[in-house]
């Protein structure tokens, strides 16, 4: 018995119309050495019949497919679901699509998502890069796929680079807040194998040091409890008591968390505590709540430049590693106020 899950083959369309396979296949392929309605005939014949284009099949003719992957580890962030949108966008215009792969880059799930990827005969990779993600990086270069990282980078890296300046983020954040007369903190981190994490909070505490304000001023939240505490529901007690009068979040979803929780609990934002993020997501999603926010400037969007470098690359596989860096700004939304001069709430 016939399967019904059967696909649709370049013999089923030839069997319709009464030509060879060879002949099918360039009509899709839409060689003019066809005659015009031969072709005309063959394409409305498959596409009644339904036939989609094996992929795999094909990449193994011509030895490479137009589909370029994008490999990330936190799909559920808006930044980064915004910006593969905007990178899918512009991908369409050279005739590419962007597959998405969610990956943890730990154990054998991840290699065997990678090998897949790489027997597609992807044309290019984008990669949101962690301390974990070696592994990765040398299979996809051993395989000569071109390779972009966003978003962050790593030591004595071989691959092009966009991202935002981090270090001048975190730079920006502090003195934004130290102009304020803040001089106790709350810095709610992102996880330790990002080097987006370590350049904010470096920046952040050079711009401390710089107003003399010790290390001992800031409370650090890492981002592992943080995480535990929103899935038991009990960020309050992480927050509370409140022995800072200014928070610096490593992202604005992490930053957005901690100010419902804080006016929930009855605190005024930015009157009791003043409040930053990372990555301006108000920018593509305005519907949110203002937020203040350190982000890239809106003239230099990653996705374009992401963009732009992947197909330079693909182009022109021996050119030079290049980076780019993008400047940042503050992006004043009114989170960030004076340092109270008294209140009810309980501070050191």
């Amino acid at each position: 018995m016939e399967s019904k899950n059967k696909r649709v083959t370049l013999k089923d369309i030839a069997d319709v119309c009464g030509y060879s396979v060879n002949t099918i296949s360039r009509a899709l392929r839409n060689d003019t050495r066809l005659p015009a309605d031969t072709i005309s005939r063959i394409q409305t014949a498959a596409t009644e019949l339904g036939y989609i284009r094996n992929v795999a099949a094909s990449s193994l003719r011509c030895g490479q497919t137009n589909l370029i992957v994008a490999i990330i580890d936190d799909i559920q962030n808006p930044y980064y679901s915004e910006m593969l949108a905007q990178i899918a966008r512009k991908l369409q215009a050279f005739n590419y699509h962007l597959f998405i792969l969610c990956a943890q880059f730990q154990g054998m799930h991840d290699a065997d998502a990678l090998s897949l990827v790489i027997s597609y005969n992807v044309s290019g990779i984008f990669l949101f890069p962690r301390a974990e993600s070696h592994y990765m990086i040398q299979t996809i270069n051993q395989n000569q796929i071109p390779l972009v990282f966003i978003g962050r980078e790593l030591p004595n890296r071989t691959n092009d680079v966009v991202r935002c300046n981090d270090y001048q983020g975190g730079y920006l954040a502090g003195k934004s807040l130290i102009r304020q007369g803040h001089r106790k903190f709350a810095f709610l981190s992102g996880p330790w194998n990002s080097a987006s994490q370590v350049l904010r909070y470096n920046g952040f505490m050079q711009a401390l040091a710089e107003s003399s304000i010790s290390a001992d001023s800031v409370r650090e939240v890492s981002y592992k409890d943080f995480q535990d505490a929103i899935v038991s529901q009990s960020l309050k007690k992480l927050l509370i008591p409140v022995d800072y009068t200014a928070i610096c979040a490593f992202s604005d979803l992490v930053a957005y968390s901690a100010m419902n929780t804080l006016q929930e609990e009855g605190y005024r934002i930015p009157e009791d505590v003043s409040i930053v993020g990372f990555d301006h997501l108000r920018q593509s999603l305005p519907h949110l709540l203002p937020l203040s926010s350190i982000s890239y400037t809106a003239n230099e969007p990653i996705a374009d430049e992401a963009v732009d470098l992947m197909i330079s690359r693909i182009k022109d596989p021996a050119q030079d590693i290049r980076s780019k860096i993008l400047s940042v700004k503050l992006y004043d939304e009114g989170t960030i106020g004076a340092v109270p001069k008294e209140t009810n709430f309980n501070r050191i």
